[in-house]
């Protein structure tokens, strides 16, 4: 039926019965129909303002809607959290183009501080990044801030803090506050840097000091911050110190070449050697693994990769193993012969495609690095083909092991 070819012949009333008939039904005739009007001219400013207005009613509402919902429930469907995304964003976009009234803006940050606060929605960042869209005067902030003092959340008192120093700029409350909340790094750090912007570089220096003392979590940068002083102010030998400090702290590669390399040149064997011993604790055995790596101690690390012979994950293995194959193949033929043999002893399809793996490896050394073909060709014969006869899986995955191969 050609729809367009009847409507040539309606009557403009009946058009506009029809039309008004669609509205009364379907929520969504009505708003494609307003947006028709606006997109060809026919609203006024008057009538425009009042389309915008209604369509912020009618979404935010709904908004408040599916959040207080998923507040109710600890969650709800997808589609109604996208609508309410879309609401939010078709929403912000009025704001941001002017087309709603300011008191729009304290009216929304009300609705959506009430629900940040219940805390169960899923919403609660989605709703700070739309408060940080809405707020844009002083009054907004404080109307936050009378939110947030509701809260016991230390995450919510941080925002506090945001909001006094960079909101407000509110400097003094920012710093009374900041001095009643130093627990993680992060807090002893932001503090840091508020007293070095101000020119207080001693209170500063104090302050990192006791973060290195009493913060928790991570506190690389006030490490970095204090060695950075101790250096400028000619301070070597604490500089020293405190970079050996931080290595125990959070021990790395890097960390051991820059505190050696900042050693003075009759230090630094005593000093790599002080370094070395604290890695060899087995809980920083990944660490000592990479130092032996770069260094050169093959048989350290050989010790490393083969220890642990029933474990499969370690940092770095294959970078390891392919470096140790050439300095001690007979070890590692011996290793990859007893992984090979635990994988396929747990007779399933994943564990097999690890032992191809290694078995893989074990041709690769008797070929290609001890030119002993004659000693793969035993081991297979031995070893691999009559594991191939009585497990139908193992040989499908050693076919893919061999074209896999056989394509790179």
């Amino acid at each position: 039926m050609d729809i367009r070819a009847i409507l040539k012949r309606v009557s403009h009333r009946d058009m506009i019965e029809l039309a008004m008939s669609l509205i009364v039904l379907d929520k969504k005739a009505k708003e494609r129909a307003l947006q028709f009007l606006e997109e060809k001219g026919y609203l006024n400013d008057e009538q425009l303002a009042q389309k915008y207005y209604h369509e912020y009613r009618d979404k935010f509402s709904e908004t408040i809607d599916i959040i207080s919902e998923f507040n109710m429930y600890g969650g709800g469907l997808q589609e109604e959290e996208y609508r309410a995304y879309e609401n939010m964003e078709h929403i912000l976009s009025l704001l941001e183009d002017g087309k709603l009234p300011d008191e729009c803006r304290e009216e929304m940050i009300h609705g959506l501080m009430e629900q940040y606060l219940e805390g169960n929605s899923g919403f609660d960042d989605v709703i700070w990044g739309w408060i940080e869209q809405i707020a844009c005067e002083e009054e907004h902030w404080h109307l936050i801030l009378s939110y947030l003092k509701r809260s016991n959340s230390t995450y919510d008192q941080s925002l506090m803090l945001k909001i006094y120093r960079h909101k407000l700029g509110d400097e003094d409350t920012y710093e009374l506050m900041r001095m009643q909340q130093l627990t993680y790094g992060s807090d002893y750090w932001d503090y840091v840097q508020f007293l070095h912007r101000k020119g207080e570089v001693k209170k500063a220096l104090d302050v990192a000091e006791q973060g290195l003392e009493k913060g928790q979590g991570a506190l690389d940068t006030l490490y970095e911050y204090v060695f950075r002083h101790y250096d400028q102010i000619g301070e070597k030998g604490k500089a020293l110190q405190l970079l050996k400090r931080y290595f125990q702290h959070r021990p790395s590669y890097e960390l051991y070449k820059k505190t050696i390399s900042y050693a003075e040149k009759s230090e630094k064997e005593a000093v790599r050697k002080e370094l070395y011993s604290f890695v060899s604790d087995l809980r920083y055995s990944s660490i000592k693994a990479e130092i032996d790596y770069q260094e050169g101690n093959s048989q350290e690390l050989l010790r490393y990769v083969t220890r642990d012979a029933s474990y499969a994950v370690y940092s770095r293995h294959i970078i390891y193993e392919r470096y140790l194959n050439e300095r001690h193949p007979s070890e590692m033929i011996a290793y990859y012969k007893q992984k090979a043999e635990a994988f396929i002893a747990q007779k399933n399809r994943k564990a097999y495609r690890h032992a191809v793996e290694y078995i893989t490896e074990i041709r690769h050394v008797y070929i290609n690095i001890l030119k002993q073909p004659k000693e793969w060709e035993t081991y297979y014969q031995r070893v691999i083909v009559p594991y191939q006869s009585r497990l139908p899986a193992f040989l499908d995955e050693w076919k893919k092991g061999v074209r896999n191969e056989a394509s790179i």
